[in-house]
């Protein structure tokens, strides 16, 4: 596991992490994750409606958060911890009149703001296989090798990139069935059990 290298992390967590029959390899072990602390950031990189589903699984959680699509990297000045919620729609870029491009450049911004002010990263895609096409993997190839923890959901990495990226940069990687598995592994990130 890599060493955070931000001081509001306090203790780690062990999260049993629980593969799909079809599961890809190595992962299926405990899994330490960091401690975050809140209020919590929850926004969305690639503005489909997953950083919605994620934010109602964080609140259900009991995290003290805010939820914004388009917050800007700026804004992490009030948060302890960002959940950046990766994966791309069309539509959704079209809604909200942005590109691709300017979403690239808003992730790497996130990532330097928050290491800058120390602020752990959780990388969360939970869109499954809809969610793997080229927009989508400009941003996770992006995002997932600098986050301190990694949340998919079992479908979502039929090709092992992720779990390749977790396994070369030692960040814990867990994954869960569904969005309704986001419960137990927030709470262990919180301290919430």
């Amino acid at each position: 596991m890599r060493v955070p290298t931000f001081g509001r992390i306090a203790a780690t967590a062990t999260v049993a992490v629980a593969m799909a029959a079809t599961a890809l390899p190595s992962l299926a072990q405990d899994v330490e994750l960091p401690r975050l602390e809140g209020p919590a950031m929850v926004t969305s990189l690639g503005q489909s409606l997953d950083a919605f589903q994620v934010q109602l699984g964080v609140k259900r959680a009991g995290i003290e958060m805010k939820y914004d699509a388009h917050y800007e990297p700026e804004a992490l000045a009030d948060f302890h911890s960002v959940f950046l919620v990766v994966g791309a729609s069309l539509k959704g870029f079209g809604e909200a009149g942005i590109s691709i491009e300017q979403e690239r450049d808003r992730a790497h911004h996130f990532l330097a703001e928050a290491e800058a002010r120390g602020v752990p990263v959780v990388f969360v895609h939970p869109g499954g296989a809809e969610r793997r096409d080229g927009l989508s993997n400009q941003l996770i190839e992006i995002v997932a090798p600098a986050a301190d923890a990694m949340i998919i959901r079992a479908d979502s990495d039929d090709d092992n990139r992720i779990h390749t990226i977790a396994s070369e940069n030692d960040i814990p990687l867990v994954v869960i069935d569904s969005i309704a598995g986001l419960q137990a592994p927030l709470k262990q990130l919180f301290g919430l059990e």
